[in-house]
């Protein structure tokens, strides 16, 4: 009979061969795991910006529609383009369109996911309507290899949801163009336009795929390098990167920025009375109880052995809100006695005159929270110290 371990390297073994049962299994499970993975908008750009690479790869997307103003321009010096005054017009429209699309991404400093939408949906109606503007629809299917260049924006900026709807739009588009040149211009050559077809076809499916699902997948290493693998929650660089870009968002709005620091009380006891496993369930536990105080736009990270931090922005209604939460904050369970937590609020009222303004008070407020944290502990634990500005 067989040993386990012999029958896990078969396994192992036969999921390396591209058709056997195990391979697809992995292979589905993988695609399963792709297609749920939420935008990596933010996730990107940190790390484009952490390796210093942000204007590089502003650049390459300029120069992507660039070379798509380029491409449109010299169709309006041929025949096969577009050649009625309406077409022209329209085509003369989105150029300029274009352009200034390549400009915002030229200067503007900061791009929001919704910006970020916004040129995905132009790019995709943009390059649907141009291919309609050619007169000849052969030399239309040729140039549906333009969506490669939007198919492999998203594979980088955004999620594989979005890749699915713009390869559905893709086929789409593609599928009207073949049946205008087979029926409407009653082109005979089939096996050029299946040939064209599938090479087009593997320009836009195939490419941009490729990049997404392994981008993705690969992605998953530099995502989990700022969570604390055992809470879910952010660590301590995954905090300063997503504070920073929170800041940056909202450092014009007159709202309140809030530090929470958090620490629980006597951890170094429960450590020693009921063990270090029990230790990590009550650090994994009280990781889901801030998660269900805070907001849902708040950032929580734990950056020490019993540490926790939150950061958010609200009003004044928000911060009493949390302050009475975290007040009333306990964990209980069979296997350790009561946990409480010792909490240090401070805030500081934007808005603030730029981003950077915004980051500097940033490490002063935190300092602010811990200090009102470790005199909540002076005070026996179990309580809230809430610092005015004032203060």
């Amino acid at each position: 009979m067989e040993s386990a371990e012999s029958v896990e390297r078969s396994d192992a073994v036969a999921s390396q061969r591209p058709l056997s049962g195990p391979a697809f299994r992995l292979i589905s499970s993988q695609l399963v795991d792709w297609y749920r993975r939420p935008d990596q908008f933010d996730t990107f750009n940190r790390y484009l910006a952490d390796k210093g690479l942000t204007v590089a790869s502003r650049f390459l997307v300029v120069c992507s529609l660039v070379l798509v103003t380029v491409i449109m321009f010299l169709t309006r010096f041929s025949p096969q383009g577009p050649t009625t005054p309406h077409a022209r017009t329209a085509n003369a429209v989105i150029i300029v369109i274009t352009v200034m699309m390549a400009v915002a991404l030229s200067t503007r400093r900061n791009l929001s996911r919704s910006w970020s939408y916004a040129f995905v949906l132009y790019s995709e109606v943009g390059i649907a309507a141009a291919m309609l503007l050619y007169s000849n629809p052969l030399a239309a299917l040729a140039h549906a290899v333009m969506f490669s260049v939007i198919g492999g924006y998203i594979a980088f900026f955004h999620n594989a949801r979005i890749q699915s709807l713009h390869m559905l739009w893709v086929f789409v588009v593609v599928i009207g163009i073949v049946t205008r040149i087979s029926v409407v211009e009653n082109y005979s050559d089939v096996p050029v336009l299946i040939a064209l077809t599938v090479l087009v076809g593997a320009a836009i499916y195939v490419i941009p795929f490729a990049c997404q699902f392994i981008f993705s997948i690969l992605g998953t290493d530099a995502l989990n390098s700022q969570l604390d693998p055992l809470t879910g929650l952010l660590n301590r660089r995954g905090l300063a990167d997503e504070v920073r870009l929170l800041l940056e968002r909202s450092y014009a709005n007159s709202a309140l920025v809030v530090v929470a620091a958090v620490d629980i009380d006597r951890f170094k006891t429960i450590n020693d009375e009921y063990g270090h496993t029990v230790g990590d369930a009550v650090i994994e536990k009280v990781g889901s109880r801030l998660v269900e105080c805070a907001g849902p736009a708040a950032l929580i990270a734990r950056i020490g052995g019993d540490e926790f931090i939150i950061v958010d922005s609200g009003d004044q209604r928000s911060v009493d809100r949390l302050e009475q939460e975290l007040q009333r904050s306990t964990v209980t369970a069979p296997d350790h006695s009561e946990v409480a937590l010792s909490v240090g609020i401070a805030k500081v009222a934007g808005p603030f005159e730029s981003p950077d303004d915004a980051l500097i008070a940033y490490p002063t407020l935190l300092r602010r929270a811990d200090r009102a944290m470790y005199a909540a502990k002076a005070r026996g634990g179990h309580s809230v110290v809430l610092l005015t500005e004032t203060d």
